[in-house]
Order: structure tokens, then sequence, then C-alpha cells
């Protein structure tokens, strides 16, 4: 039932780094993200997605942060580290740019070992002077 509900969607809600550089500060803020999520930290996870957060899974279903934070911190589910191939960033101004590549997810759910590979979009907007995350897009590679 994983389906890609763990797919990484890596971003943001660190605070700006120096101001003026927004690719290094989203990428750094991804980096972060990409942490709260193998680690379970859902504090952390709370502040890197935006309110109005939006989440398109695998199958095409839209979700919200609620769902998203509480399949990251599922007590049944364990996380290896991410692995991220052939990164890309797109800028979209001053204030939002996209982190994306191809992600490979890999650890256990109730026991069970799993193992998912997909392409990701995450799309991070500066909002009240820190990065976070207010969409994510993930397709799975078969």
């Amino acid at each position: 039932m994983l389906k890609l509900m763990f797919a990484l969607a890596l971003a943001a809600g660190a605070p700006a780094l120096a101001a003026g550089d927004a690719e290094a500060e989203i990428k750094a803020a991804s980096r972060a993200f990409d942490d709260a999520q193998l680690h379970k930290d859902k504090a952390a996870l709370d502040r890197f997605l935006a309110r109005d957060f939006k989440f398109v899974r695998g199958s095409g279903k839209f979700t919200d942060r609620n769902e998203f934070i509480a399949g990251f911190t599922d007590p049944n589910v364990t996380f290896e580290p991410f692995v991220i191939r052939d990164p890309m960033y797109v800028p979209l101004g001053a204030d939002a740019g996209i982190v994306g590549g191809e992600g490979i997810i890999r650890g256990t759910e109730s026991g069970k070992p799993f193992e998912e590979r997909f392409r990701y979009a995450d799309t991070f907007r500066r909002i009240d002077g820190r990065w976070q995350v207010v969409y994510v897009q993930v397709t799975p590679i078969r």
C-alpha cells in the first residue's frame, strides 16, 4: 500500500542563507527536508510544508500536508538513506524554484521491505523569509 506514498518530496523550511542566492538556499533547504523525512522529524516537516501544500502522488491523487506528514512519520515504516540521481534545479525567480530528479526510496513497511523509483519535482517558495515546499509531484518509474 506504500505505492509512492513515501515518494520523497524533497524540500524546505530552513531559514534563508545569504540573501540573493535563491538556488543555493533552495538546494540547502531541500537537503534539510530530505533529512527531516529520513529521520521522521514531524516538527521539521510541519515547518517545511506550506499551509496550502499540495502533494500529487504517483497515482495522480491529491493529498495534503497532514497526510504527507503522517506518511513520513508512520511508526510502521523505516527508511534507508534516500538516493537522488540526475538532480535538477529550475529557477522561478528570486522567491521560488523547483528541485527534482530521480529518487529511490528503500525501507520496510510493517517489516516487509520495499523499494520505489520515481521522478519528482518539489516547488519551493520563500514565505515569511524562509523556504517552504508548496507543491510536490511524483511520477513512478516502472
